[in-house]
């Protein structure tokens, strides 16, 4: 099941959204249109309360944006590739497909966030001054206001020293300037991290035993992402530099289970994803590959469709995003497989198919070598 749609692209950079999206999304409209603007604008009706949350909550997040695509402007500038952007329930991420060289990129890239927020700030602060000044609708100087206020904790929230959080790189920017060890730095700066989520969870259960129930939601919800986010954020550090001199062939599966391309969904479904359980086959005539079919796909195509549809109809076309050498590092396998979201790879040697490489292999190896200590 995909977890995200694409939504945009800014900057040539792809935007999605998660769908986890649209339940913070909810929540903020819910929050301001039955707290914050019933408070501000009390002479208005609740259809206003309401309009005005919408408006507040589409600007917020186009700010969250805005915050997303600062970082990631800094990291195209200093050579580093941006696959995409998600939005999710707390925000955004930025996806690199590759780690900062120097903790001086680290650092400009994790203070380019919050700069932007405090920016952001500044400006609806002023706008917020000029509508109140000029004797604009009350409306504008709540929303603007709003904004304002946010901006600024989100920016202030953001520099907290705590790993995965922009202030947490920060932190792993100068601990690695100090110590010539990323993975030292990734480890501080994370443990860090997980402390200020767990105090984040006792605050929100706190709120929650004395009747502020919504608040104390929102706390632990950020706990519970912070902690999390800061185990995967290390967890890829460790895996990077236990990985980094491993090559896919390594990893990969030599069993390899193709499909011809005229064979149609039934028989694809019931002769190979019900029987093997693969999540996707390549579709070959004689040594040429054509393209990947994928279970996605399949489950895509209406039922009374399928018998008349065949593989090459639905079928990924072959693309240097689906294919990788025996001898490319794993680390770069990893990186294609982030981008083309099917999360595997066709393995191949002079143009031949020799093999198949997943995110559940690549893990596999690296629980290995952790256990061995190698």
């Amino acid at each position: 099941m995909q977890k995200n749609f694409k939504f945009t692209t800014v900057f040539n950079i792809p935007i999605d959204v998660n769908y986890t999206w649209f339940a913070v999304v909810a929540l903020v409209i819910y929050t301001l249109a039955n707290g914050y603007f019933p408070v501000t604008n009390p002479e208005l009706e609740p259809l206003a309360w309401w309009s005005m949350s919408v408006f507040a909550a589409i600007l917020l997040f186009a700010s969250l944006l805005a915050h997303e695509l600062a970082h990631s402007l800094v990291a195209i500038r200093n050579h580093l590739p941006i696959s995409g952007i998600t939005l999710f329930i707390f925000g955004g991420v930025a996806h690199m497909e590759g780690e900062p060289t120097t903790p001086r990129v680290e650092f400009l890239m994790a203070i380019a966030g919050p700069i932007m927020s405090f920016v952001l700030s500044l400006v609806f602060y002023i706008l917020a001054h000029l509508f109140s000044l000029y004797s604009a609708a009350n409306l504008l100087v709540s929303i603007t206001s709003y904004l304002s206020i946010i901006n600024f904790v989100i920016g202030l929230f953001n520099l907290i020293p705590g790993f995965p959080l922009d202030g947490g790189r920060i932190l792993r920017a100068l601990l690695w300037h100090y110590t010539k060890d990323l993975r030292r730095a990734t480890a501080v700066a994370s443990f860090i991290g997980k402390g200020f989520a767990f105090f984040l969870i006792a605050v929100g259960f706190t709120n929650i035993i004395q009747g502020a129930f919504i608040p104390g939601l929102w706390f632990i919800f950020m706990g519970i992402f912070v902690e999390e986010a800061a185990d995967i954020s290390y967890k890829n550090v460790l895996m990077k530099k236990i990985l980094g001199d491993s090559s896919v062939e390594k990893c990969m599966s030599l069993s390899v289970v193709t499909v011809g391309p005229k064979i149609n969904l039934n028989d694809l479904i019931n002769n190979y994803f019900l029987k093997l359980r693969h999540a996707s086959f390549p579709v070959m005539s004689d040594d040429l590959i054509l393209g990947i079919v994928t279970l996605h796909d399949v489950r895509n195509t209406p039922k009374e469709n399928r018998d008349i549809t065949t593989a090459q109809d639905i079928m990924l076309p072959i693309g240097n995003e689906y294919v990788i050498q025996k001898n490319a590092n794993i680390l770069e396998a990893l990186s294609k497989m982030a981008a083309n979201k099917i999360h595997r790879l066709m393995v191949v040697e002079d143009g031949k198919l020799v093999g198949f490489v997943s995110q559940r292999d690549i893990v596999k190896l690296f629980e290995y070598k952790v256990v061995i200590g190698k």
